[in-house]
């Protein structure tokens, strides 16, 4: 047993997700390592223990659940934008979405950490993930200080908080606005909104330009 399962075991949880990165070796191959810290992946709950490079792709590609279809189309453009060093028009980012070729290989370099890592019959809310913040707090360090992303994309008010407040692994960052983006111990910190949060919530051109200008600074 790894120190993962033993933390979340001496909980007293049976039932939780392993998460991660997407592909382990794709993910420690690439220059351009985009982790997305959520809150929680919900609606397994009766599945035991689950791992998300078991499941991630069926969510992108057959699912086509929107949290999954929306970050892997950042992380897209994001990458295109990087490799031209010039933020993509609109047009050729809205087109993203559709291109499942290519966001099937983006989606084997990224990483997802969930804050919470059991499962309920629906989403929790932000003083349940808060309180997860702080019971896995170690857990959520060793596991991002392990991973070494070189883009970190908080999703929601709550998991930006757990990221600068509770983890630790950071320090307090000060100066990022909503939907904008930082440069924290050599890593781009950016603080978004949930993937699937409504009414254009996660913009995906404005954050893409956001985590674009802050790779310049770095």
């Amino acid at each position: 047993m790894n120190a993962y399962e033993r933390h979340l075991q001496e909980r007293g949880l049976t039932e939780y997700i392993i998460d991660g990165s997407i592909n382990p070796i794709k993910w420690a191959e690439s220059k351009v390592r985009i982790l997305f810290l959520l809150k929680e992946t919900y609606g397994y709950q009766g599945c035991g223990i689950i791992k998300i490079e078991d499941c991630a792709y069926s969510w992108l590609e057959e699912a086509r659940i929107k949290t999954y279809v929306k970050m892997v189309t950042l992380a897209a453009a994001i990458e295109l934008g990087l490799k031209r060093g010039v933020p993509l028009p609109p047009v050729e980012i809205n087109s993203l979405s559709g291109n499942h070729e290519l966001l099937h290989g983006v989606l084997g370099r990224m990483a997802v950490v969930d804050i919470k890592k059991h499962s309920g019959e629906s989403t929790s809310n932000d003083r349940e993930i808060r309180e997860e913040s702080h019971k896995n707090a170690s857990l959520l360090h060793a596991q991002i200080e392990e991973l070494s992303p070189t883009i970190l994309i908080a999703g929601g008010n709550v998991c930006w908080h757990s990221l600068t407040e509770d983890i630790g692994l950071f320090g307090p960052v000060s100066g990022c606005a909503k939907f904008d983006a930082v440069v924290c111990k050599n890593t781009v910190l950016c603080y978004s909104n949930h993937p699937a949060a409504r009414r254009g919530g996660f913009d995906i051109h404005v954050l893409h330009r956001a985590v674009l200008s802050a790779s310049n600074r770095n």
